[in-house]
């Protein structure tokens, strides 16, 4: 798996946090509370993001359902 493939485009959070890569997505998803991640849009973005870190054809899908996923957190 290739974590340090970056994202097309740097993903600010309200709270200041850029996110530049997949590997940086997955430690903030990692970071959220247990509750929050068991929702069915962050394992979707999960799946996605191994994907994208296994398969660089797969990134576009897998940024699209992390900024989903912010959104529905309010995050950005």
């Amino acid at each position: 798996m290739t974590w340090s493939r970056k994202l097309a485009k740097p993903i600010t959070l309200k709270d200041g946090r850029t996110i530049l890569t997949l590997g940086a997505a997955r430690e903030m998803m990692l970071s959220l509370p247990p509750i929050h991640r068991r929702g069915a849009v962050w394992q979707y973005a999960g799946e996605l993001l191994a994907e994208g870190a296994d398969d660089k054809d797969s990134l576009p899908d897998a940024e699209a359902q992390l900024q989903r996923a912010l959104k529905t957190e309010g995050l950005i």
